[in-house]
């Protein structure tokens, strides 16, 4: 990882820009790693075709989603002066786990094993993932002026995607065993050997970012620190409202494991043959929203974006009640437009919130993930239980319930301390 420099007295154009850069770069090498770094489709797919269960393939996903819980402590105990270096070692926790994966596919192992080695490696990659979403934003906004960070979201999750439609198409080829002498479970090796030097890349990039002087905050007991996040919580409607739409979202996007493992019974393929495919769809869909939705915060602000991405996985969980056939991979260019509500929750979050409080109310935010990962287990048990369709209207429920919570938020007042 390359030395950290000096913290800025202020942020000049250059600085602006080459921050907004690299961050973009950031954004690439993490949407090319996307067949693996996203954890759902390609992990359930795995698991699928190892023998089990609908409620065992979601576990990935839902244990992923644990690892939310990290960034309220990584807030309360990580000062300013070490976010920058915090977020370079949880992209070198994430490439080594990476490796981790690699190793137990490629050596002979019995299937429960590898099935719970994603498992595991899903816990893994959550913890560092999420901690590292907590502190790019941060550097963001640290790093570069208002309208830079507009510039840098913009391009970084309008051109990433495209990034990730590239790294989903090389998935497909090898995931339907078409490279000569590479064969399952292999080949579903060689993804998690693509992501490794990406990740590896981060964490280096992450050392180049150069950031605005951060003014430290006297240590406060921890107990006294959660006291004063519950507080800001419900201190605030806003912030109270983002974070109960943030987690009903996340309770209809959660119907994406299922409705890959539907594919079988929509297309008549399986899982495992189309998981590129899917992942294709999901991140070419997510560029073109990207620019979209990035217009709608630019126009109407950052609460129409959120609003916008609940609909669009809501229209995704509906999908599978309207249509069969090849018309139903449209389902996953929808919850891949949607999936920007993770961007631009986040954004709102930092537009309402004082500098000094911007990292406490991004963790806030992210306990959501763990909170939700209880609703992947329940979609995988609904399917067991009822069939996919349960799990499908889950989805749109939460999402019109998303939607009636943000489309009742109190307008912006001042931010939050």
């Amino acid at each position: 990882m390359a030395a950290v420099s000096e913290d800025l007295r202020e942020i000049t154009p250059a600085i602006d820009r080459a921050n907004g850069r690299t961050f973009i770069v950031m954004e690439l090498l993490i949407y090319f790693s996307a067949p693996v770094f996203y954890i759902g489709v390609v992990q359930a797919a795995f698991c699928d075709r190892l023998g089990a269960s609908a409620t065992v393939s979601n576990l990935p996903s839902a244990a992923y989603l644990l690892g939310g819980i990290f960034p309220i402590f990584c807030a309360w105990l990580v000062p300013p002066r070490l976010e920058r270096k915090a977020m370079a070692w949880c992209f070198a926790i994430a490439a080594a786990s990476m490796f981790l994966v690699c190793v137990v596919v490629f050596v002979p192992a019995p299937a429960w094993l590898r099935i719970a080695t994603v498992i595991g490696q899903g816990l893994l990659l959550g913890v560092s993932s999420t901690v590292t979403n907590v502190y790019l934003f941060k550097c963001l906004a640290r790093g570069t002026t208002e309208s830079g960070r507009a510039w840098a979201l913009k391009f970084g999750f309008g051109l990433g995607p495209v990034a990730a439609v590239a790294g989903s198409l090389v998935a497909q080829q090898v995931l339907t065993d078409r490279l000569p002498g590479l064969e399952h479970p292999h080949s579903f090796g060689v993804l998690y050997l693509i992501a490794f030097p990406c990740l590896a890349a981060c964490a280096w990039l992450s050392g180049r970012l150069q950031l605005r002087t951060a003014v430290p905050e006297p240590g406060t007991p921890f107990f006294t620190y959660i006291a004063d996040c519950a507080r800001a919580l419900f201190r605030d409607s806003r912030l109270a409202a983002a974070v109960g739409g943030f987690f009903l979202w996340y309770v209809t996007l959660g119907t994406l494991t299922d409705l890959s493992l539907f594919t079988r019974v929509a297309v008549g393929r399986s899982p495992l043959e189309l998981a590129g495919l899917v992942m294709a769809l999901r991140f070419g869909c997510k560029a073109l929203a990207g620019f979209g939705v990035g217009a709608l915060a630019q126009r109407y602000g950052p609460r129409s974006a959120m609003i916008a991405t609940v609909v669009l996985v809501g229209l995704g969980a509906l999908w599978p009640f309207l249509v069969s056939g090849p018309l139903y991979m449209a389902t996953f260019g929808l919850m891949g437009a949607g999936e920007l509500g993770g961007v631009y929750f986040a954004n709102y979050v930092i537009s309402i919130s004082m500098p000094s409080s911007t990292t406490r109310n991004l963790a806030l935010l992210l306990l959501v993930g763990p909170l939700s990962s209880a609703a992947l287990a329940l979609h995988g048990r609904l399917t067991d239980l009822y069939g996919f369709h349960a799990s499908f209207g889950l989805g749109v429920i939460s999402a019109i319930l998303a939607w009636l919570l943000l489309w009742r938020m109190t307008q912006p007042r001042s931010k939050i301390g």
